[in-house]
């Protein structure tokens, strides 16, 4: 039977539990946990956030003694029927990942969506070489920005699971043609800086 050590509530008292998610098929990336106690209506409390995989976080609560006190998934309160039978509270908490993962998966999938990297054009002017110069600098900078940015974005989306297997594609296809916009501003760059006074 699991039970809680209120002595040591961090990554290694908290092993058993973790082991729980792990054979649940819901891996854990990190364990915040400080194990320093903290009064909270009438008692003493420890608090631990598990951060898993698939980038959802639970916040456990426990008294001393061992007993739950409250836990939260990704912010929102769960009711546990049986808080004093952690083996039982374990599942449930189980159960919650499991059924909010499809949709806390849709919502990252459309914020990542959201987050589209726009590249300024530039401007057609009766500008001297050097002012142009200056331009197209600006512009590749912020296009190598853009291209960072991107690639950050990259990393996250292959951390996801495979669902977000066709969002990575069209990352993959916008930072293409941002890198071969890239190349051309830098190529039209060199040009001009070889007719600049």
């Amino acid at each position: 039977m699991v039970h809680i050590d209120f002595e040591k509530f961090n990554k290694v008292g908290l092993k058993p539990i973790l082991e729980k998610f792990d054979k649940a098929s819901l891996p854990v990336a990190d364990v915040e946990a400080d194990n320093k106690a903290k009064r909270e209506s009438g008692f003493q409390v420890k608090t631990a956030i598990i951060n898993f995989e698939s980038g959802q976080k639970l916040l456990l609560k426990a008294k001393a003694g061992g007993s739950i006190f409250q836990v939260k998934l990704n912010n929102k309160a769960l009711a546990i029927k049986h808080v004093d039978d952690l083996d039982k509270a374990i599942l449930e908490v189980v159960d919650y990942v499991k059924e909010n993962e499809k949709n806390y998966q849709k919502q990252r999938d459309k914020q990542l969506a959201r987050q589209k990297v726009v590249v300024p054009k530039i401007k057609p002017a009766n500008a001297s070489t050097a002012e142009q110069i200056a331009q197209f600098q600006t512009t590749l900078d912020e296009t190598k920005a853009a291209d960072e940015e991107l690639n950050a974005q990259a990393m996250d989306a292959e951390n996801a699971n495979a669902e977000k297997s066709n969002m990575e594609a069209a990352l993959e296809n916008e930072l293409n043609g941002l890198v071969a916009e890239g190349d051309a501003l830098q190529s039209e760059y060199d040009q001009l800086k070889e007719v600049a006074p």
